[in-house]
């Protein structure tokens, strides 16, 4: 088991290793924000826990941070969540949905939708004549960008400690009057070798993502190498849990200063979380936080976009709530809804 685990965990590396060189001279010019609305991520809970969710990953949000956790899956599970990004002027929703398969897998649906409505698109009062005092720019109508992917994927248990998924995802933009379309592939896995320690590795777009538009332009999406762990403790005299969390993501492709670390044409991003959960007569009670990057890190330090969380958890429903805070576009607020029913049987488990 562990030579094959190695194996596969070797094999993912060396893939986004050559995968990355291999499409970086016709691709990776075009395209390092081709898609930069799959980055923000989803659910509440991982929201409030500054992204920090690849090796935590096990309900319908699994579909985006690590479809390794389809494998999770103990029973239906919907998961529905709004956001209002940087103080209501862009919209984003997910829509998920898992359910347990046979022999300890899962599988599962969802939708990415972010949208800005109310763009104004100006023009010349007369397009014929210069720019004047008689001839100023006016709002000549107003439109909307609408970002989507929907997403499949399966995961499944390979033993008791170690589990591995893979998804497909349908992207779509619509921009004004032109359109974009293309078809991405994550794959996934989550190793537990104690009993409060986690992994997780997913490598996002691995075959590189292109973006076709409708005018012939094509953008791509290149591929990210995501790394986490996470650390579970049960605190039996207050009846609580903590958990402890941390990623990184290694992108292929020069971001520069966007991101927190470089180290040649690939650049790097940190998360860090915790969440602290208690028990009271059966309903669960969680406080969140932790920290995305700063894209500022001079002027606002290196973690310089802090979040914080809160949800109670019911046994068939989870309330979730997060807040991030940022310094230059404003803050974001998010809440998630999880649904579960129908547990697995002893016969397809």
């Amino acid at each position: 088991m562990k030579r094959t685990m190695k194996r596969f965990l070797a094999g993912l590396i060396l893939l986004s290793v050559v995968t990355a060189s291999s499409t970086q001279a016709s691709w990776l010019s075009d395209g390092k924000y081709a898609a930069e609305f799959l980055s923000i991520g989803v659910d509440a809970r991982a929201q409030g826990m500054g992204g920090a969710y690849a090796a935590l990953s096990d309900g319908a949000s699994s579909l985006y941070w690590n479809p390794a956790g389809l494998a999770h899956l103990n029973s239906h599970h919907l998961t529905l969540m709004h956001a209002e990004q940087f103080e209501g002027i862009v919209g984003y929703d997910y829509l998920g949905y898992g359910r347990p398969g046979k022999d300890q897998s899962g599988w599962g649906f969802g939708l990415i939708r972010l949208g800005v409505d109310n763009i104004p698109v100006t023009a010349l009062e007369d397009p014929s004549q210069p720019l004047g005092a008689d001839n100023r720019v006016i709002v000549d109508y107003m439109t909307t960008d609408t970002e989507m992917a929907l997403l499949a994927g399966y995961g499944r248990q390979y033993s008791s400690k170690f589990a591995y998924g893979a998804s497909v995802k349908v992207i779509g933009k619509w921009v004004a009057d032109n359109s974009a379309y293309g078809l991405g592939f994550d794959l996934g896995v989550k190793y537990k070798p104690w009993k409060h320690f986690a992994f997780g590795a997913v490598l996002q777009d691995v075959t590189t993502t292109a973006l076709i538009w409708d005018t012939g332009h094509k953008e791509a999406i290149a591929p990210t190498f995501k790394l986490g762990s996470a650390y579970q403790v049960d605190i039996p005299s207050l009846i609580a849990r903590l958990t402890l969390a941390a990623d990184v993501d290694f992108r292929f492709t020069d971001r520069g200063e966007a991101d927190q670390f470089q180290f040649g044409a690939i650049t790097a991003d940190t998360h860090v979380g915790l969440e602290y959960l208690i028990d009271i007569s059966g309903t669960k009670l969680a406080l969140r936080g932790g920290s995305e990057p700063s894209r500022e890190q001079q002027e606002h330090g290196f973690f310089g976009n802090y979040t914080f969380g809160a949800g109670i958890l019911f046994s068939a429903l989870q309330i979730d709530y997060a807040f991030l805070a940022h310094p230059e576009l404003g803050d974001t607020h998010r809440v998630s809804l999880n649904l579960l029913w129908g547990k697995r049987s002893k016969k397809n488990g």
